[in-house]
């Protein structure tokens, strides 16, 4: 089995966007969605995963013209699409109704936080994408969904899809400087206990909304990171399923469609580009090292 994980597209595909968004991003998600359709690159892939922030959303208003804009575009695919609601979809409002509703009428009620069940693993996808602005009321609803996903199918190796990473993905200093906004990381200290306590059989963690691409290993398990296709260095993964091994590769957009100004740890965001201590160039830091781009993980 193979499938791909997108993130970040940010598409504006709705005429007259209430804000620029960033330059150049909607002729890569055009160029990313083309190759899940009929004739395209990865057209034989068993199904892709939305990763979150698939539109740039200012509002309700405009949540919805984006979200129906990018319809067609998802129905033209050659395969099953997986949604996982980021927080562009909502506006960081996590569990308001009114918010949610455009999401839900595109994807379903029921695609929030769910399972998708396969032979050979589980992914569960959590919205975790209003991480630091929720009720007491979602916060302890997305923790118990957590924890009985996680409690499913035993023995099972599980990957988990989530908007927001469960951990830091460069040093925490650098990286909430770098990132801007204090959701560099899912704030929600249970969220990450729930995976140390009832997480024995999950594999890989992989997320979006850093702009940036690398992976970590705590504990065992591996939590991944892609740029996605807004941001430079637009980055996309691909996972292979086999009976030992999940293996991991993450690819980059054609030369021809980068654009080094989307960057937002760096010029022309700030005066600097930023580095951390294991990732002593810039370049690093955006593309995370050959071992974050590529590996595997047993089963």
């Amino acid at each position: 089995m193979k499938f791909a994980v997108i993130n970040d597209l940010h598409a504006q595909f709705a005429p007259n966007p209430k804000q620029p968004g960033y330059p150049g991003a909607n002729e890569r998600a055009e160029w990313m969605l083309a190759q899940f359709a009929q004739g395209g690159s990865l057209a034989k892939m068993d199904f892709v995963i939305g990763a979150g922030d698939l539109i740039h959303g200012e509002d309700i208003k405009s949540i919805s013209a984006e979200l129906k804009a990018l319809h067609p575009y998802l129905r033209n695919l050659a395969m099953p699409f997986y949604p996982c609601c980021g927080n562009h979809e909502i506006r960081q409002m996590e569990g308001d109704p009114a918010y949610e509703k455009p999401y839900a009428k595109t994807f379903g009620a029921d695609k929030f936080d769910y399972a998708i069940s396969l032979p050979a693993v589980e992914i569960i996808v959590l919205n975790n994408a209003g991480t630091y602005h929720l009720t007491p009321q979602r916060r302890e609803e997305r923790a118990l969904k957590f924890q009985a996903m996680l409690e499913a199918r035993p023995g099972v190796p599980k990957i988990v899809i989530c908007h927001i990473p469960l951990v830091s993905l460069r040093d925490r200093d650098a990286l909430h400087e770098s990132f801007g906004f204090r959701s560099y990381r899912c704030l929600e200290v249970e969220i990450l206990d729930l995976l140390d306590v009832y997480g024995a059989d999950v594999r890989l963690v992989v997320s979006g909304h850093l702009h940036l691409t690398g992976m970590v290993n705590r504990r065992g398990v591996r939590h991944l990171v892609t740029a996605g296709t807004a941001s430079f260095p637009h980055d996309y993964a691909l996972i292979t399923v086999s009976k030992k091994q999940l293996a991991v590769e993450v690819r980059n957009l054609p030369k021809a469609l980068h654009e080094p100004a989307s960057n937002i740890h760096g010029l022309p965001r700030y005066a600097k580009g930023y580095i951390d201590p294991k990732h002593k160039t810039h370049a690093s830091y955006l593309r995370g090292l050959a071992t974050e781009r590529r590996f595997v993980v047993k089963l």
